[in-house]
């Protein structure tokens, strides 16, 4: 007994090490996340919450809020202290934090540490696209940090029920997509007051107080907000689209929907795990960025599900070619000990810099010697925001309020060549293009007389005659 508790609280360590280790490898390479540091940079400056656009030249001085103020000024304050050295450390540190709860949340089924770490392995790798340098990083890790809590309070403990909303009160702050936080509060709220009415009252408690709150949010973001973004989320960004099976990600996703449904049909489900599962697995079908909920969230019921099979597929294998071979009881802390010291070697060989292979580098000293407004790619706006700041953008990833005043549709009527494209140029007086050579606008000024400023095989700088 003793030997299988140690292994037990050995197993969470050994998983967040070995993601640490993984996560560190990886130099920031989201489009966001530059527009997300220049937004924290400014706030620290400032010392005030931005509340209006300041880095583009379609919506200058336009309200807006994206409820993600703390999140960024985190994000800065890592980089002004680290660099980008320093915005990966975090980033590992995060999604080590995660592969804790990970693991934990993979042992609370019931089922074997090998089919555990068999789920875990495959499933938080999937995962790698939630890795991400910007806010929302924090909801990736608080999504397994309150759901481990939540469940550690569903086996008794008081202590973890209690965290659950100051927790929900940083979330909030952090990033808007604390409404899958507050989800997850309900789902046990509500098994709890179906099955287990002795405990419900509390639960129901910490509901209420986790959703309060997430009102005291000095961005004015809202939980209207977060949740319609959720609900209704842009299409034609690639990561608010429908998981492709074909993809990576999205074959482990339809690999744990599968067993899901495989072991709900065979050996049932409980309540809670169709409160937590169900919801998961439309907002997963809704967006990709939302498979990592999912993933996380099966875990349990799949390292339970698999541990009986998994057990008859070794029993001969255990039987007959380790008949002879008892490992130590000291291996496996041993092993764990390795692992965290590989992590903390891992750290010595953090990027130095962003991986900017995407993005138009070779255009900054020309834009830069330039003036006017520049109708820029949409995904190199951040990267623009924050390498060539004398020269406001004409759109960026902050998407919200380029959309509600009409920049968006403008932006895409330009860029595909639509009958307009003439007279949003001239509207807005754009007397620079920066967008990819393949671009249909690109091709049409080019036949146009606009005159290349700089080039090469991921950009074309074009200037008006």
């Amino acid at each position: 007994a003793v030997i299988v508790g140690q292994r037990r609280s050995l197993f969470p360590i050994a998983a967040a090490a070995t993601a640490f280790s993984l996560a560190v490898g990886f130099p920031a390479a989201d489009p966001d996340t530059y527009w997300h540091l220049a937004s924290g940079q400014w706030m620290i400056e400032h010392r005030e919450i931005l509340r209006a656009d300041v880095f583009s030249a379609t919506i200058a001085g336009r309200s807006y809020a994206l409820g993600e103020w703390l999140g960024e000024v985190v994000l800065a304050a890592a980089f002004g202290v680290g660099g980008w050295p320093g915005l990966v450390l975090l980033r590992s540190t995060l999604v080590a934090i995660a592969a804790f709860c990970a693991a934990r949340i993979a042992r609370r089924g019931g089922g074997s540490a090998a089919a555990a770490a068999i789920v875990l392995g495959v499933g938080f790798v999937a995962t790698r696209s939630r890795w991400i340098d910007r806010p929302a990083l924090f909801t990736f890790v608080l999504f397994a940090v309150v759901l481990d809590l939540l469940f550690a309070a569903r086996a008794g403990s008081r202590r973890a029920l209690i965290a659950v909303p100051p927790l929900l009160l940083l979330w909030a702050n952090l990033h808007g997509g604390y409404v899958v936080g507050l989800a997850l509060v309900g789902a046990f709220a509500a098994e709890a007051l179906l099955l287990r009415r002795p405990v419900a009252r509390a639960f129901l408690l910490v509901l209420a107080l986790s959703t309060i709150v997430t009102f005291a949010d000095p961005e004015t973001f809202g939980l209207g907000g977060a949740a319609g973004h959720a609900l209704a989320p842009p299409r034609f960004i690639r990561e608010e689209a429908p998981p492709d099976v074909l993809e990576a990600s999205g074959a482990v996703f339809a690999l744990f929907l599968a067993g899901v449904l495989g072991v709900a049909i065979l050996r049932g489900a409980g309540l809670l795990q169709v409160l937590l599962l169900a919801p998961l697995i439309w907002l997963a079908l809704s967006g990709q960025r939302h498979l990592a909920f999912f993933l996380i969230a099966a875990l349990p019921l799949l390292a339970d599900g698999l541990a009986a099979p998994l057990h008859v597929a070794t029993r001969w294998v255990a039987s007959r070619a380790l008949s002879r071979y008892r490992p130590p009881a000291s291996a496996a802390a041993l092993g764990v000990a390795a692992l965290v010291i590989a992590a903390v070697a891992s750290a010595v060989a953090v990027p130095t810099g962003p991986d900017e292979r995407r993005y138009p580098v070779g255009a900054l000293p020309a834009l830069a010697s330039g003036s006017g407004l520049v109708l820029n790619e949409y995904d190199w706006g951040g990267f623009l925001i924050l390498r060539a700041p004398g020269r406001p953008v004409f759109i960026d990833g902050r998407l919200f309020p380029f959309e509600s005043a009409g920049v968006l549709e403008a932006y895409r009527e330009a860029v595909e060549l639509r009958p307009g494209w003439r007279e949003v140029l001239d509207r807005y007086a754009v007397r620079q293009v920066l967008l990819r050579p393949d671009r249909p606008l690109t091709v049409a000024l080019r036949d146009s007389g606009w005159t290349v400023q700089a080039e090469d095989a991921q950009f074309v700088l074009l200037g008006r005659p």
